[in-house]
């Protein structure tokens, strides 16, 4: 197999799996490195759409001139980025998109002869109330049958209910269901589900027998793991072990994401890997530091176990690149990202997250007044809503050996908070005269949406046309820069920017920063890697949007703020050298 071959197989491979955000980060670093195909530039856009970002989706499809390849997945391509723009609007302007989505799906079909895409125009048309049109296109797809491919089976049962034929829909559902369960199809499966979910909200189909389906091919649920630490070898670890593998194999999953310190985490990849479920790692801090804090001190032996795990899961996230400081926000920051991670892709496959706990009995009937570890991560978790599947293993080694760690002066204060940073593209174009407009409109405008957040703005600070906040929490955060971005949806007159790209440019993130006072002017100072880190974000943000971090679109999904979409724009090179980083683009959800 070519390495071409190998990496298109490779990304279709994490597309099944619903691992969208993977997916398109391959097809990209293989991209750059070189490795070139039409079908592997159609997988990239495949995989951005799949993650939620229409938008950037039809851009890069275009971009990428899918059209002109006349392939039929590609033509049908833009009809799945028109339906998803679609579901982002209501009324007329869902309406439009829908029939923008026909149109194109219906070309592919006309060009291709292919089921696919005009299955996918006969739905739409259904929902669009054209039932005539959408029985001419369904019924010689119900006609000919459906082989074992659990897509053909999945097509035969949409055309089946379009045509009113539920029943004879469940029986294939059935099938297609058992032939999921023997591959996992994570995102296929998802796919099904939302198409139906769709039709069935639109009035197109039963809804009872929609709901019969979609309860039959819903993917299994996203696990995030956590645990306790102890030693390597003997009978705990023998029955942990045990433990862990029962419960994977009583509660399938599509997923498993957690850390990977020793004990619990590394027996959890393990298992996970053995039974060939898509695993992602969240590391909370700098690898070497983890490694010997959480890795080494429950002996040698994990770290092979650890390098092994690292290197087969399908992604390793970090929480932050920092060091480690003897600070327990940066475990607090690791575990609260996996969780919320767990939910956005919960979220994509339309299943929900469930909480896996190695709890030992002891420990778990204490107060839970801790702030970091398994009670806390529990606690939480159970305090949101969500399910705990908890996993009893007592008399565990805990005689752990932990290394020296540089502590911050006595004194010094820290804390989790949402750091923004904005600036103001095309400043530099303004002239002396203009300038007294810009403090006053644009900089004034933004300090009265500051103001109007009150108390939860924490610290604030400005330079030119650079803005520095320190706010209490992700979701004020996310609503300060989207009414930043709104505020200046339109520029003041007077600037004389016309027929420029001028407007705002902000990243928030998440994460520990210190406190104390600035020892040079007397002022309250905040300040921290992850400070540093979100200022080289702002720079590499497209003008007029919001670009978030992991850390943060994790909070936002693990504090159920449905009010916001983070769709994933990739790993981005940030400013100034500061390496890659996972970023997302914010918006306000519409509908």
């Amino acid at each position: 197999m070519t390495d071409c071959a190998a990496v298109e197989a490779e990304v279709a491979h994490r597309l099944a799996q619903g691992d969208a955000l993977s997916a398109f980060d391959c097809a990209a670093a293989s991209r750059r490195d070189g490795i070139e195909s039409p079908r592997l530039r159609y997988l990239m856009v495949r995989a951005l759409a799949a993650s939620g970002d229409s938008l950037g989706a039809m851009h890069l499809y275009e971009q990428l001139d899918l059209a002109a390849t006349g392939d039929v997945d590609s033509l049908a391509l833009a009809g799945r980025i028109w339906k998803d723009k679609a579901f982002d609007h209501e009324g007329a302007e869902r309406a439009m998109f829908l029939r923008k989505a026909a149109a194109a799906y219906e070309n592919a079909f006309k060009r291709s002869g292919a089921d696919f895409p005009a299955i996918n125009a006969a739905s739409l048309y259904a929902m669009l109330g054209e039932r005539e049109r959408a029985a001419a296109l369904a019924g010689p797809i119900a006609a000919n049958g459906a082989s074992d491919n659990y897509w053909d089976q999945a097509t035969l049962v949409e055309a089946l209910l379009l045509l009113g034929r539920g029943e004879e829909a469940l029986a294939h559902a059935a099938a297609a269901a058992a032939d999921a369960q023997a591959a996992p199809r994570a995102g296929d499966r998802a796919s099904t589900c939302r198409q139906i979910a769709r039709l069935a909200a639109s009035g197109a189909i039963d809804t009872t027998q929609a709901a019969a389906i979609v309860a039959l091919l819903r993917p299994p649920p996203v696990g995030v793991y956590c645990g306790r630490m102890f030693r390597a070898g003997g009978e705990g670890e023998a029955r942990a072990a045990r433990a862990i593998a029962e419960a994977l194999d009583t509660q399938p999953l599509s997923a498993l994401i957690g850390p990977l310190a020793c004990g619990a985490d590394i027996l959890f990849a393990e298992a996970a890997l053995d039974r060939g479920i898509d695993l992602t790692i969240v590391l909370p801090f700098a690898e070497d530091d983890f490694i010997a804090q959480s890795v080494q001190s429950g002996g040698e032996a994990w770290v092979p176990r650890y390098l092994r795990c690292r290197d087969g899961a399908a992604m390793v996230h970090f929480a932050s690149n920092a060091r480690y400081v003897s600070d327990d926000c940066q475990f607090i920051l690791g575990s609260h990202t996996a969780m919320g991670l767990a939910k956005l892709r919960a979220r994509e496959l339309e299943t929900e997250a469930i909480q896996l706990a190695v709890v030992d009995p002891e420990f778990a009937a204490r107060s839970g007044a801790e702030i970091a570890g398994t009670n806390a991560d529990v606690a939480l978790w159970r305090g949101r809503g969500e399910r705990t599947l908890t996993i009893p293993v007592g008399n565990l080694d805990r005689n752990l050996d932990f290394p020296p760690a540089p502590k911050p002066p006595e004194g010094t204060q820290r804390g989790l908070y949402a750091i923004l940073f904005a600036d103001f593209a095309g400043f530099s174009k303004l002239g002396e005269a203009e300038l007294p407009v810009f403090a006053a409109e644009v900089m004034g405008g933004i300090g009265r949406i500051l103001d109007d957040f009150g108390d939860a703005v924490l610290f604030r600070n400005t330079w030119g046309d650079a803005v520095y906040a320190v706010i209490d929490n992700p979701a004020t955060a996310s609503r300060i820069a989207l009414a930043m971005q709104e505020r200046l949806d339109v520029l003041p007159p007077g600037l004389g920017l016309e027929g420029h790209k001028a407007g705002m440019r902000t990243g928030i993130h998440f994460g520990p920063i210190y406190r104390g006072v600035d020892p040079v002017v007397g002022n309250e100072l905040w300040y921290g890697t992850e400070v540093t880190r979100t200022a080289r974000i702002e720079p590499v943000t497209l003008v007029g949007q919001v670009y978030c971090t992991q850390p943060l679109a994790a909070m936002l999904a693990l504090e159920n703020a449905r009010d916001f979409d983070c769709d994933y724009v990739g790993k981005v090179r940030l400013a100034k050298d500061y390496g890659e980083l996972a970023l997302y683009r914010l918006s306000r959800r519409s509908a």
